[in-house]
């Protein structure tokens, strides 16, 4: 299929070039928020469990409001959810400047809390809004630039944020992050509103929550790839917690080994630009998707092992790039084949089941991650490996779920069709 480039994307598309500067901006500070929220949990004490926690409160927000944020983006103006998200974080985030001694530590789960409770909303009415405002020939290049833009962000804002707590303190990271809310509201304030398919005034659009659910179940192939995310997440959350421990304590570089966690995020963000960048290339190839994808998992689990035996900082960041050069790709196929997968008038609840499923395996082996190293006594390099070893049983239970789909299913030269909200898979 025929796609444009990034440049011209942005060029014509003016609704889109507004939907992605918003994404931009407010990414950039929530990563500065947080280098800066795991440098103050460190500073006042905490260990790799309350980092743990800390992340796995703001994920839980997202499973937990899925349900109403994917009728929310449904029902409602998707340019106007995304607007009230923007400015009542704005407010929330200042309120991690109160937080200057031990005793006030409990403000960061609080406010982390509310934060990404608004994020849950933001987050699936900004992908069920992309379709919208790009059309099919650019829905590829789309979804790679959003893409690229997170590893962007992540790589610049989270190298950032361990420079500017090192030099600057905390402070200066929070009112970048509060700051940038504002100026997405006001991007997304200047936006015209796109137009939505005549479906989007069916039955379906007003129906309940469970109407995307039983969606998904009728359509296994659709829930398969619905479920890629949530098998990343399993298969490799806890690299954020990781990256933290291994940058302050097994290779330490800077205060409070500050630098070796920048660097540690950045090469996080270069690999996820690679792998974005490669998607394109999948994507436009007579390649088999199905076949991609438990491929993509075998080596993720690989370059995990390659990490566990890492003796240099530089091993550990050259093992991360090629991990989330796995991930990112994994990440672009999924979305770019979801969206087109769904129905427009099911396409926010089906991405907050999405959005919800991977956010809640995401904490749950956060959570895990940090209980292994602090409680059961697992070193760095033994936790891992298991994560490794955790990316080849999801690869096994991809092929489980596919089937037969394997050999039929998700070509990328030719995806699945669209179909309509009652009409099952093909069996």
């Amino acid at each position: 299929m025929a796609t444009i480039g990034y440049i011209a994307l942005l060029r014509r598309n003016s609704r889109f070039r507004r939907v992605w500067l918003a994404q931009l901006v407010s990414e950039l500070g929530d990563w500065l928020n947080y280098a800066a929220l795991m440098q103050l949990a460190r500073q006042y004490g905490g260990g790799a469990e309350v980092a743990a926690l800390i992340i796995a409160i703001e994920l839980l927000p997202f499973p937990l409001w899925s349900p109403v944020a994917g009728m929310v983006a449904d029902r409602f103006n998707r340019r106007h959810v995304m607007m009230a998200a923007d400015i009542l974080r704005a407010v929330i985030v200042l309120g991690f400047l109160l937080i200057d001694r031990p005793e006030r530590l409990w403000l960061i789960y609080v406010l982390s809390a509310l934060q990404f409770s608004l994020a849950a909303f933001f987050e699936p009415a900004r992908q069920a809004l992309i379709p919208s405002v790009a059309g099919l020939k650019e829905l590829i290049t789309a979804n790679q630039l959003t893409s690229i833009t997170w590893s962007f962000t992540l790589g610049l804002g989270g190298f950032l944020g361990g420079v500017v707590a090192n030099a600057f303190g905390l402070t200066a990271a929070f009112l970048v992050d509060a700051a940038s809310f504002l100026v997405s509201f006001a991007i997304l304030f200047g936006m015209a509103d796109a137009p939505r398919p005549p479906a989007s005034s069916s039955a379906a659009a007003d129906a309940g929550f469970w109407v995307a659910i039983k969606y998904l179940i009728a359509h296994p192939v659709t829930l398969a790839v619905a479920l890629v995310k949530t098998g990343i997440s399993i298969a490799g959350s806890g690299v954020w917690l990781l990256a933290v421990v291994y940058g302050q304590t097994v290779f330490p570089l800077g205060k409070d080994g500050a630098l070796a966690v920048g660097i540690l995020n950045g090469a996080h963000g270069l690999g996820a630009l690679v792998g974005a960048l490669a998607a394109g290339w999948f994507m436009r190839r007579r390649l088999n998707i199905a076949w991609s994808i438990f491929w993509l998992f075998m080596l993720r689990g690989a370059f995990f092992l390659c990490w566990a035996g890492a003796v240099r900082l530089w091993m550990v960041a050259a093992a991360t790039i090629l991990i989330t050069v796995c991930g990112s790709l994994l990440w672009v196929m999924s979305t770019t084949l979801l969206q087109r997968l769904t129905p427009d008038e099911l396409r926010g609840r089906v991405f907050a089941i999405e959005f919800g499923a991977l956010t809640f395996a995401m904490a749950a082996f956060l959570w895990m991650t940090g209980r292994a190293l602090d409680g059961w006594g697992w070193t760095p390099a033994f936790t891992v490996a298991a994560t490794g070893a955790t990316a080849f049983l999801v690869a096994g239970g991809w092929l489980a779920l596919m089937g037969a789909s394997m050999l039929t299913k998700l070509s990328a030269d030719a995806p699945p069709k669209e179909k309509p909200v009652g009409e099952p898979d093909a069996a």
